[in-house]
């Protein structure tokens, strides 16, 4: 469904604050990669590399001295706050069946395809965030009307899309 764009003429596949904030945009990211049947590990790995939190976590695990555990304890320390940040925003509503306890319990069984999955869509998101950064700096300079950003974030969304259902090269 299109949808005219506050203050313009042109019309958009998504909601308005997918193409004014780059959390808006990565929340909608999450969302299609749900609503598209993405694998769970796919889907888990999305939320941590999206939250960015494991570097954070991790580092309070080892200045606690519990390494063992760091990378599992970190994981779902990070996937709880990847999780409260993907429901505080519209996608709540889809995560209905696939509980906060679910995900935990998927990443503890499958922490290998999920951290092997978790690096390329951090550098994904990086990337695309340039990207998305470059786009709106254009917008705001004049060098691209409403219709053309839109057609740009769009485009930009659907590749971070193809990207993150593709499979991980082998590692031979």
């Amino acid at each position: 469904m299109l949808r005219p764009m506050a203050g313009s003429s042109a019309h958009t596949a998504y909601a308005t604050e997918v193409y004014e904030n780059f959390d808006s945009f990565m929340q909608q990211v999450i969302k299609d990669t749900y609503d598209r049947g993405a694998k769970r590990a796919e889907f888990v790995a999305l939320l941590l590399a999206s939250g960015e939190l494991i570097p954070m976590a991790w580092g309070r695990m080892r200045k606690s001295g519990v390494r063992e555990l760091a990378v599992g304890a970190a994981g779902v320390v990070a996937l709880r706050y990847a999780i409260a940040y993907v429901v505080s925003g519209p996608i709540g509503i889809a995560l209905t069946g696939f509980t906060i306890a679910t995900l935990i319990s998927f990443f503890w069984s499958n922490q290998k395809e999920v951290l092997a999955r978790r690096g390329p869509y951090k550098q994904l998101i990086n990337d695309t965030r340039e990207k998305y950064e470059d786009i709106q700096a254009r917008y705001r300079d004049g060098r691209y009307d409403a219709g053309e950003r839109a057609l740009l974030v769009e485009g930009l969304l659907r590749r971070m899309l193809t990207e993150i259902e593709a499979p991980l090269p082998s590692a031979s």
